[in-house]
């Protein structure tokens, strides 16, 4: 039990899960756009989450907030090493990817997710007479999260194959995803209520308090449940609603006090049963 439990530790701290939902939200762009699948973009999207996610969690910014520190930031310290061997290995992933690419991806455009990816822990921003992250900027941290998820996962493939970013039906499932992101991104910002107040951090719980926080949730997911491009077949539409449903679900039942791993494995599994209904699905449309 205490291996398995070891394992699962190394899977949702290391951010190997998170970085698997990301690419598998790659996958399900293509599905949903009629795109043919580029493994090659998914190992882009999957290592350069691995890279941001464990450089973010290495900082030291995280480690001098004056809270109590959680079980994962107890293992992050204990393998702090193996994750900077990780950061790299990624990168270096990353980089081979992308230069031995046939296809063309925009580099400013990649530069503005990569300085805001790179800012958001970083304290950069003047505030009086000290400097402060992206992410303590009064209510940024849950928009900014849900646009570079949105733009990495649904604006890359689409860029990928040529497709205009701003028609109709692209700019819709940009806005589905960006939703469905932002609503899940709240239920972190409940977790994070009581280190957010004990560091002044403005967040929307720290603001208006949970209850208010998980209607403004779930009133994201009605919007991403009444975002459907014309033509979406009836059976990916059910994947789609049943995932909002889910989604809810893990927002109405959240609170402070849950688990790590009801936030790390629910909250974050949200995307990857998201594909899983699409995909799922579509193969019988």
């Amino acid at each position: 039990m205490r291996v398995l439990q070891n394992i699962l530790n190394f899977i949702l701290y290391s951010n190997v899960f998170i970085s698997l939902c990301a690419a598998l939200l790659v996958w399900e762009t293509y599905l949903l756009s009629g795109i043919p699948v580029s493994i090659r973009l998914g190992g882009i999207v999957f290592f350069a989450t691995l890279f941001v996610y464990n450089a973010d969690s290495l900082v030291p910014y995280k480690f001098n907030q004056e809270v109590a520190h959680s079980p994962r930031t107890a293992w992050i310290q204990k393998y702090r090493l193996e994750l900077i061997f990780m950061c790299v290995a990624s990168a270096l992933c990353v980089l081979y990817l992308y230069w031995t690419a046939l296809f063309d991806l925009s580099f400013w455009f990649l530069l503005h997710l990569v300085v805001v990816a790179g800012l958001y822990s970083v304290a950069v921003v003047p505030e009086g007479e000290r400097y402060i992250p992206l992410r303590d900027i009064p209510f940024l941290k849950v928009f900014l999260i849900a646009y570079v998820w949105a733009a990495v996962t649904v604006q890359l493939p689409l860029m990928e194959v040529d497709r205009d970013l701003f028609a109709s039906e692209n700019l819709i499932l940009f806005l589905r995803r960006f939703l469905f992101i932002f609503s899940l991104t709240l239920v972190f910002d409940i977790r994070d209520v009581y280190k957010d107040k004990l560091t002044q951090t403005t967040t929307f719980p720290t603001k208006w308090g949970v209850p208010t926080t998980k209607k403004l949730a779930l009133f994201t997911l009605f919007l991403y449940a009444l975002l459907l491009p014309a033509g979406t077949e009836p059976l990916v539409r059910v994947a789609l609603g049943l995932a909002g449903v889910g989604a809810a679900l893990v927002v109405w039942y959240a609170h402070e006090y849950r688990s790590q791993y009801y936030f790390l494995i629910l909250a974050d599994g949200m995307m990857l049963v998201q594909f899983l209904l699409v995909w799922l699905l579509s193969l019988y449309s």
